[in-house]
């Protein structure tokens, strides 16, 4: 293999690094994929599909899909142009960002001093409840009280069974 072949592929393979050898700033970050969490939930909830949202706004759907998984980086002006385009205010991208980066901290420390979730129990997926309430909110108030007394006669069901 030719060196500038063999120099290309290291190159790919490796962190860009600064010349203090630092990894550069261009690698998401935790913000960069709660911003590309938000995206997907923003995008489902507006019933868009990842081949719909990239038309819109003219990049190519895997590149859609790198954003929603946190593999890329979103770049500012992609967030307005998203922001506008979906119709939310730019805050909406990192709603909840604080207390995404506290769970993520006390599941680390969990982990860590050994607390593990119990055995059959998921972790919950903060999207999905991100989802379900934002369905909620926009639910008519004779709908949202229907939902409650579902919930409240699966309970009472549930405290039955289990006595």
């Amino acid at each position: 293999m030719p060196a500038t072949e063999a120099g290309a592929k290291r190159r790919l393979s490796e962190p860009r690094r600064r010349r203090n050898g630092a990894v550069s700033p261009r690698k998401p970050t935790d913000v960069d994929r709660h911003v590309g969490k938000r995206l997907r939930l923003l995008r489902q909830m507006r019933e868009l599909s990842l081949e719909q949202l990239a038309a819109i706004v003219e990049v190519a759907p895997q590149q859609i899909q790198k954003y929603e998984i946190g593999e890329t980086r979103i770049s500012a002006s992609r967030i307005f142009q998203l922001s506008r385009v979906l119709s939310v205010p730019l805050s909406w991208f990192y709603a909840d960002l604080k207390t995404a980066a506290e769970t993520e901290t006390s599941a680390r420390n969990d982990a860590a001093e050994g607390h593990d979730l119990p055995a059959g129990a998921d972790a919950p997926d903060p999207s999905q409840g991100d989802l379900l309430a934002t369905y909620y909110e926009l639910l008519p108030a004779e709908m949202r009280e229907k939902l409650v007394d579902i919930a409240r006669i699966m309970s009472e069901v549930a405290v039955k069974r289990a006595r």
